[in-house]
Parts: C-alpha cells; structure tokens; sequence
C-alpha cells in the first residue's frame, strides 16, 4: 500500500514539474508535444470582477478583431454555450536570415482555440503546418510539412542540410505566438 501511494505521488509531482501550460506574463520558448501533436497553451486568471458572461464577451470580441476580418486569411466559430472559440488561420512567417543571408517565407497555418474553463482563460494553439513554395526548382521539402515533423527538438536534431531552416522557423513560430500571446494577455490583464 506505502509502496502504491509512493508511485502516485511521484507520478503527481512529476506530472506539475513538466507541465506545458505557460502562465501569465511567460513567454512560449519550448515546442510542447502533446499526443502526438504540437500544442501550445497559455493560462491566464479571467477577470475576478465581472461575470463568467463578460469574459466570455472580451474573449469573443478579441476573437473577432483577430480573426474575424478577411474570410480569406481565417475563419472563427463561436460557441457560447461552452465559452469558447474555434478559429483557423494563417499568415506569412519571415524567418530569420541563413547564412547565406536570405530570408526565407514560410506560410504558417494553425487553429487557435479559446475557452474560459474554471476561473481560468485558455489559450489552445495547434494543428500547426507550414507551406513552403521554394523560388527555385528544387524539392527539398514538401509542399505542406507537420510542426512536429519539422519544429519540434526531435526535429531540429536531424543534422542535414535543411537544420537551419527548421530552426529559423521554429524561431518566428515561437515570435509569432509569443506576439498572439501578449495581445491576447492585455485584454484580460487588470
């Protein structure tokens, strides 16, 4: 039984140690897997004076404003019954210089998800992929590539010649959200 009650425990602060919940004011650094599947998540405190009903109304209003402009670029559901919403997206990543200098383009594709879940407003970003339309005519990547085929540590462990390129674009992943993040934190800050 002692035994037993030692396994859980352990299980437990194991679990809290490696959690991939970023907090408020926290920044996404790590490429979290989970299931099988690149996701990112920020937690923030919902606003403690008002209803359940008014943060739902600040966390669809920025959805609108950031989703719900350009039918072409993305698309937003919303789901007042769960306070939450669904939205698909995407946008053009400038990566960082290589060593030859070039600046490569990568179109990012993604679904953000947003939720007010007990006291707390969630962040969800995932089912993540790229576009990749080289200027030449080589075919060194496919057209559409996974995140966790291409920006994950197990990714960027691959020593080929495509290395810098995944890790130039995990670099303007993690900024982009990191900027989604920050704007998405002002409107529940107090």
């Amino acid at each position: 039984m002692k035994k037993l009650l030692l396994y859980i425990i352990c299980f437990l602060l194991s679990a809290a140690c490696f959690s991939q919940v970023v907090k408020l004011g926290e920044n996404f650094v790590n490429v979290p897997v989970i299931n099988d599947k690149v996701t990112f998540l920020k937690e923030l405190p919902s606003k403690k004076d008002i209803s359940t009903e008014e943060n739902y109304k600040i966390l669809k209003q920025w959805a609108i404003i950031n989703y719900g402009k350009d039918p072409f670029i993305s698309s937003v559901h919303h789901d007042p019954k769960n306070n939450e919403f669904i939205a698909k997206s995407r946008i053009e990543l400038l990566l960082p210089a290589n060593a030859k200098g070039i600046r490569e383009k990568m179109i990012m594709r993604y679904r953000i998800n947003g939720f007010l879940f007990q006291g707390k407003c969630v962040l969800e970003i995932t089912d993540i992929s790229y576009l990749y339309e080289s200027s030449t005519k080589d075919k060194l990547l496919p057209r559409i590539i996974r995140a966790e085929d291409f920006i994950t540590d197990k990714a960027l462990a691959i020593d080929d010649n495509l290395q810098e390129f995944r890790i130039n674009t995990r670099k303007s992943t993690l900024y982009f959200l990191n900027e989604i993040s920050k704007d998405f934190e002002s409107n529940f800050a107090d």
